[in-house]
């Protein structure tokens, strides 16, 4: 008759557990290092499109924030036809118009009759909101999102999060400094908060899930 396997001793069991949960947390980490990693090298991957692969798309919306040359970017894709209107979003209560022609180059004529301004977001989600508000508002399918690349990402679930199945083309507008994110105390952190950010952006999209249709997969523009 075969013997009873000994029972463990609560500290067996107790150290088992520690060993357990002490290897879920190693996995657990190693996949956000992963992440992260893979992030980092795809963000800092991403080129500004050529202007010839571009598509023309429906209208264009730009996201204001750190880092300079988005709107002149947007405003160049306007005055090439890339889009029948330009939305800014994310504009700063003190700017008027007038400011924003100056400062995408656009002439008194295309800021009347082809550029919103967007007063009401504070954040990306504002950002998202009012991008899927405007897009709705003009019935367009396809749109042109002009941002910063690191954040560009998070940009993209957001506006799919908030308006479920439309086309995004990016126009990632690059950053200044050439050094690569490893390379850089300042964009390493930054590049890490951002990250932490498009985990939550993840989240929030599956538990939306049911009221945000997937979009289809995006193919990023490079040169």
């Amino acid at each position: 008759m075969a013997e009873k396997p000994a029972k463990l001793t609560k500290k067996e069991r107790r150290w088992g557990w520690i060993k357990f949960l002490t290897f879920i947390l190693v996995l657990v980490f190693a996949m956000l290092l992963g992440g992260f990693l893979s992030f980092a090298q795809h963000v800092d991957g991403l080129k500004t499109p050529a202007k010839n692969d571009v598509p023309k798309a429906d209208g264009i919306v730009v996201w204001t924030g750190k880092g300079g040359g988005r709107l002149e970017a947007a405003g160049q894709l306007l005055s090439d036809g890339k889009g029948e209107r330009l939305l800014v979003s994310g504009v700063n209560a003190q700017i008027d118009m007038a400011q924003i022609a100056g400062l995408s180059g656009l002439g008194p004529d295309e800021t009347e009759c082809c550029v919103d301004l967007d007063y009401a977001a504070e954040n990306t989600i504002g950002n998202a909101r009012e991008t899927a508000a405007w897009a709705q508002a003009l019935d367009y399918k396809h749109i042109i999102l002009v941002t910063s690349a690191y954040h560009m990402p998070r940009a993209q679930v957001e506006i799919t999060t908030a308006a479920g199945r439309i086309r995004i083309t990016p126009f990632p507008v690059m950053r200044d400094n050439p050094a690569k994110w490893y390379q850089d105390g300042a964009r390493f952190k930054r590049l890490l908060q951002e990250y932490s950010k498009l985990l939550l952006s993840y989240s929030r999209g599956r538990e939306q899930a049911p009221q945000a249709p997937i979009m289809p997969p995006i193919t990023e523009a490079t040169d």
